[in-house]
Formats: C-alpha cells, sequence, structure tokens
C-alpha cells in the first residue's frame, strides 16, 4: 500500500512559510513614492529636488529665443519621480563657458538588489551648443551618479549624447543598471554657461525594482510536493 507523505511535508512547508515570512520586503531602493524628498540631502546652493506625479516643463534658449520645447514628464515607475533643478548660476562676465555642479544624495535603508534599475532624464535647452567645433564653446550640460562613492565608474548623460541621438533637449528616460549592494548614491547636475546665457538644465530621477517572488510561493511549492509524491510504505517483520 501506499502511504502520502503530505503528513510529512506539511509541517516543514509551514516552518519555511513562517521563516519566509519573517524575511524583509524588497522595497523600491530610492524611489520617490511616499510624494516627498524624506531622506535626501541638497547641495546648499539654490537647487531643489521635489518628488512629481506630473509635471510639465518648458525649455527655453537663451542664445536662441526662437526655440522652445515644451513636454510633461511622468513616472516611469509608481506615482511619482524627482526632480532636480539648479538654482540661480553664480555671475559670470566671459564668454568662455565656465561650470556649476549641483548635487543630491541619498542612502538606502537596504541595498540594492540584481536587476534594480536607476532611470534618469535630462532637459536642457543647450543641446545645439554641445557640439564643439572651431570657434564653437562647448556648453554640454550633464547628470551623472556615482555608486557608493565609485567614483572611477560614474553612470554619466550628457547633453552632447541627446545631440547624438538626434533629439532636442530631451533625453528621454534612460535606463541604468543599479550595481548590485549599492546603498549610496550620489547625483550630480552640471551646467556650462557664460555670459551670454545659463541654460540652466533639470533632470528627472526615477527607480524600478527587480520582481521578487512572495515568500509565501515557496512554501505553498513545498505543500504541493507533499500532495504529489507517494512511497511505498515498508511491510512489517
Amino acid at each position: 500500500m501506499f502511504k502520502s507523505l503530505s503528513s510529512l511535508c506539511k509541517p516543514a512547508a509551514l516552518a519555511l512559510a513562517a521563516c519566509l515570512g519573517g524575511l524583509p520586503a524588497h522595497a523600491a531602493p530610492a524611489g520617490f513614492e511616499s510624494g516627498d524628498t524624506q531622506g535626501w540631502t541638497v547641495s546648499a546652493d539654490g537647487v531643489t529636488l521635489t518628488a512629481q506625479g506630473s509635471y510639465t516643463v518648458t525649455l527655453t534658449d537663451d542664445h536662441d529665443p526662437s526655440f522652445a520645447y515644451t513636454t510633461t514628464v511622468t513616472p516611469v515607475s509608481g506615482g511619482y519621480f524627482g526632480l532636480l533643478q539648479m538654482g540661480p548660476m553664480p555671475p559670470t562676465g566671459t564668454t568662455t563657458p565656465v561650470s556649476h555642479s549641483s548635487q543630491a544624495e541619498f542612502t538606502l535603508d537596504l541595498p540594492s538588489a540584481a536587476g534594480d534599475k536607476l532611470f534618469l532624464r535630462l532637459l536642457t535647452a543647450d543641446y545645439l551648443y554641445s557640439d564643439a567645433g572651431p570657434g564653437i564653446p562647448a556648453y554640454d550640460d550633464s547628470v551623472s551618479v556615482v555608486y557608493d562613492g565609485d567614483t572611477a565608474n560614474p553612470d554619466v548623460w550628457r547633453a552632447s549624447d541627446i545631440l547624438a541621438a538626434g533629439w532636442s533637449g530631451d533625453s528621454g528616460w534612460q535606463p541604468f543598471a543599479l550595481p548590485a549592494g549599492t546603498q549610496h548614491l550620489q547625483f550630480t547636475l552640471s551646467n556650462r554657461y557664460s555670459i551670454d546665457g545659463s541654460n540652466a538644465p533639470l533632470v528627472a530621477i526615477d527607480f524600478s525594482v527587480a520582481s521578487v517572488p512572495e515568500p509565501s510561493s515557496f512554501a505553498l511549492m513545498a505543500l504541493g510536493l507533499g500532495v504529489l509524491v507517494r512511497v511505498r510504505s515498508r511491510p512489517r517483520a
């Protein structure tokens, strides 16, 4: 005769469920889903970081007033994204481009997991001026992110990348893989400008989290095995 192992596997499955159920859920690494910027710090130079559900921006070119670009930015994932905007630029009296950078930083409660992604969207009216040539100054605005202080390996998106892709001032959402185990992120938004105009850029920031099976699913799988697997009992001597 056959004896079901479900009676043996069921206690183990329940124990497994109890153990896995106690594990912390994998939360969004550094999102804005609370609708605010709690946990973020920004540099003290007038830069602002806000959580937005939707934001309409119009880019105008200080060098060419005929240029105007309007778009509405919405999140890649969830209901909110972050918007980093630079404050007034320090005055300059030169036509040679100078640089000014603003920063935002965040430390994660839990390390990022494999498959987590960061999304950046750079918006700048300097797209026409990023292609430096003879006698043409380079106004190559950029956004970069450094993971856990590794300044040798930042992810960077530039105005010249927008130009190379054939776009006008808007990079669209660009995905970057978060290195697994990351806990600290430092964003730097850089503006190249001169006495002719500042055209300060702005950048949208969003995150998505890798899919993780629910802990209870593992326990259900183990319980299912107990129902399906049967063995022949050994006869009594």
